[in-house]
């Protein structure tokens, strides 16, 4: 009787472990930084969601052609109660022995995540090709960007025009 016990016990546990895993929602998303796929150099990532006067952190993962988060957690970004979504990371690259950081903090929106896939492309405007077409969107970000899907696309106004 015992031995049934505990064997009723263990596989009790098995399964609320089982269900109890997080399951994930997954984006098609690729970010492209100054024409290159951002691939291995993106730390930290995640969104700031903001709703109803309050601010929140959603942990995301992301490798080159996919965003992922918990299937709650996309429930909740997809919901009424929130009015914004900032896509937030790091970015690393290196210039010879020279390692260069930028920190990056997106807006997008609802629809954009629920199309079949998305582009980000950042221009770094401390770069002399981008900083000649664009201008930054804000004092205090050096930085501009576009964004295309299969229904939306979102392209920054160019000072100049592109070659």
């Amino acid at each position: 009787m015992t031995k049934l016990v505990i064997i009723l016990a263990i596989n009790i546990m098995f399964f609320s472990q089982v269900a109890g895993q997080n399951k994930k929602d997954n984006i098609d998303f690729i970010i492209v930084i100054d024409g290159n796929i951002a691939s291995g150099s993106i730390m930290s990532p995640h969104f700031k969601v903001v709703g109803g006067g309050k601010s929140s952190v959603m942990e995301i993962k992301y490798y080159p052609g996919n965003l992922s988060l918990d299937t709650m957690d996309y429930s909740r970004l997809m919901s009424k109660d929130i009015d914004s979504i900032y896509l937030v990371f790091t970015y690393y690259q290196y210039v010879g022995q020279k390692q260069l950081t930028y920190n990056y903090e997106i807006e997008l929106k609802k629809e954009w995540l629920k199309d079949y896939f998305d582009i980000l492309h950042i221009y770094n405007l401390d770069k002399k090709v981008y900083k000649k077409v664009y201008a930054p969107i804000s004092r205090d970000k050096n930085y501009t960007y576009d964004f295309e899907s299969p229904s939306h696309t979102f392209l920054r106004v160019q000072k100049s025009a592109t070659k």
